[in-house]
């Protein structure tokens, strides 16, 4: 089975927040202690107006990738600054696989055809974050040639959760 990757488009805000608010609990459902927050996040992360705006801004981009159907999405942010720091570069803020469609080297697929994207805009540095209780994401991106590069903070009422800032020139 192969996975293609495509540029979200606007017609796309649906399908993205279905797939956000299946793929986001499968994934970190076990790292907040309050469902009710985590529904709260997605929500603002994810709302359809969120979305709809988002998906028109051209300081980011979003791709979905599919097989047969679509298993995950990604976005990007082509120019951001890593807070407190003078670094900056692209940001990859999202990059979400179904559980179904890990395993299958897609996410590999997925992180390289964002670097050769951001290549081809003329970006030279990649960035992240990551929580740190996600030891199979660090490795991921480990083994992708990404580097630690300082912590910071996520913050909800309920909880404090802290977050690796990962980055590889590009």
């Amino acid at each position: 089975m192969s996975i293609n990757i495509r540029i979200a488009q606007p017609k796309d805000a649906r399908l993205l927040r279905r797939l956000a608010f299946n793929l986001y609990p499968a994934h970190f459902k076990h790292l907040w202690f309050s469902e009710r927050e985590m529904n709260a996040y997605l929500e603002s992360e994810f709302s359809l107006s969120s979305l709809n705006f988002r998906l028109k801004d051209p300081s980011v981009c979003w791709f979905i990738a599919e097989t047969d159907k679509p298993v995950g999405f990604a976005k990007l942010t082509w120019i951001n600054t890593i807070p407190e720091t003078a670094v900056s570069g692209v940001s990859l803020d999202r990059l979400y696989l179904a559980p179904d469609a890990t395993g299958k080297q897609f996410g590999t697929i997925f992180f390289k055809e964002i670097i050769s994207i951001s290549q081809k805009k003329g970006m030279t540095f990649l960035w992240l974050q990551v929580r740190e209780q996600n030891c199979r994401a660090r490795q991921f991106y480990e083994v992708a040639g990404m580097r630690h590069i300082k912590d910071a903070f996520f913050r909800t009422e309920s909880q404090v959760s802290r977050l690796h800032i990962m980055g590889m020139d590009i």
